[in-house]
């Protein structure tokens, strides 16, 4: 494999079927809600620069699972991955393209009856060469060992004050909040100057539209823990974002999700968006 002075990996997904992908027990992508019901189906390159935080040997799983309103999966779901490595340097991303594994996939193609799995796991390992050590949640205190009642209100506390930014379309405010995720970000995919401020001013954008918030209920929540206990969301019972605008657009588009992860440098600290 040829050497990048500035590697960009992605895992190409194409999902026929409603799941998930880790880096390292690091969300990466997720599919879930009514986007996923019938034959819809997903395709497209996911980044995964923000969860490799340094050089070395990381676990993927992709966990397929039903569709909305479905209870397992059958034959006629399907889920594939390939795994590349690029230059990031602007313009030359696609003549750079590397694949670095064999496409991993499941193992029936249609042809398997009675499938039945409520869920089905995939999984590999990459090695990543990284010419930076990000500082990101590698120290961060284990929020596994806390209770977890206790956790989740304070999780819903922080969730609940990003929810009333977002509600009164202070793009300001929540840049402020997300400031730490946005430098791992800007680290991560080498932004230039430039970059950085389309990033910022297309996160703003976002807010000008003045959509409407959905509700987020305690009773419709539930938590979730990853990267090894440091890392913590909330996510719909249905498994969608708990942070979401409605749908400009209902007919031709979903909602407008957010995904965000939480972790605590330490306790004095407290949370932060990462």
């Amino acid at each position: 494999m040829q050497d990048f002075k500035q590697p960009y990996y992605t895992i190409y997904q194409r999902m026929g079927c409603a799941g998930e992908i880790y880096v390292n027990d690091v969300l990466v992508f997720s599919r879930f809600g009514e986007n996923t019901k019938d034959s819809s189906n997903s395709s497209g390159a996911v980044p995964i620069n923000q969860a490799l935080l340094e050089s070395g040997t990381y676990k993927i799983v992709a966990k397929m699972k039903p569709r909305y309103n479905k209870e397992t999966l059958s034959e006629n779901e399907f889920l594939s991955l390939d795994f590349n490595v690029a230059e990031a340097d602007s313009g030359r991303t696609k003549q750079t393209k590397t694949k670095i594994l064999p496409r991993l996939e499941q193992p029936w193609d249609g042809l398997s009856e009675n499938i039945n799995f409520p869920v089905f796991e995939l999984a590999t390992e990459i090695e990543v060469k990284l010419p930076y050590v990000l500082d990101g949640w590698q120290n961060s205190l284990d929020l596994s060992i806390l209770e977890e009642e206790i956790l989740f209100e304070n999780v819903f506390a922080f969730y609940n004050q990003i929810y009333l930014v977002m509600e009164s379309h202070n793009a300001g405010k929540f840049l402020e909040l997300s400031k730490e995720k946005m430098k791992l970000q800007e680290q991560a995919f080498y932004f230039s100057e430039e970059r950085k401020a389309n990033f910022r001013n297309g996160a703003m954008q976002i807010f000008t539209k003045n959509l409407q918030m959905i509700p987020m209920n305690k009773e419709n929540l539930r938590i979730q823990l990853m990267g090894d206990g440091k890392l913590v969301r909330l996510v719909r019972l249905d498994g969608t974002e708990a942070l979401k605008f409605k749908s400009p657009d209902p007919e031709n588009q979903g909602d407008i999700e957010f995904e965000v992860k939480l972790h605590m440098r330490d306790l004095k600290k407290g949370f932060s968006i990462i």
